[in-house]
């Protein structure tokens, strides 16, 4: 259980972890849901969950981290959050398809990222994904087997 003085009025102190910048769309659901709040944004590689606790979120006293990370350090910090305070927010992004170039008639720079990938023949391809909402990662499970 997490818990969290939300009753106060403060300043949440938000850290974006990802190679991308948020959209305004993104920046516009934080501050509905939580009026004034300060972004910080991190965008080089992390070697750990713990690396970014030690480093950023315990010392800078985080409320909110959204990562952009490898699902193994994402659970890692999901595990961490909940005995060091903090919540670990996801961007729920929909796929509405994918492109063969970058140009999309529908595209809309405050909702919308292109990102590069490949299709199943190894053509590069451009999925079209949209902002949604956020939604709090309250526990991840891996199952793991040998192969």
């Amino acid at each position: 259980m997490i818990f969290m003085r939300w009753d106060v009025e403060f300043p949440r102190k938000v850290l974006w972890v990802s190679r991308h910048k948020p959209l305004n769309a993104e920046l516009k659901f934080l501050e509905k849901k939580l009026g004034k709040y300060e972004l910080e944004i991190l965008n080089k590689p992390i070697p750990s969950a713990e690396w970014l606790l030690e480093n950023k979120i315990k010392p800078e006293k985080i409320d909110i981290v959204i990562p952009v990370l490898p699902l193994s350090i994402v659970a890692r910090l999901t595990e961490l959050s909940r005995r060091h305070n903090f919540q670990i927010w996801w961007a729920d992004m929909q796929l509405l398809h994918n492109d063969k170039s970058i140009v999309c008639p529908e595209f809309d720079p405050d909702r919308d990222a292109m990102v590069e990938g490949r299709d199943e023949k190894g053509n590069k391809i451009y999925r079209h994904y949209r902002f949604r909402t956020f939604k709090r990662i309250k526990k991840i499970k891996l199952e793991l087997e040998d192969i």
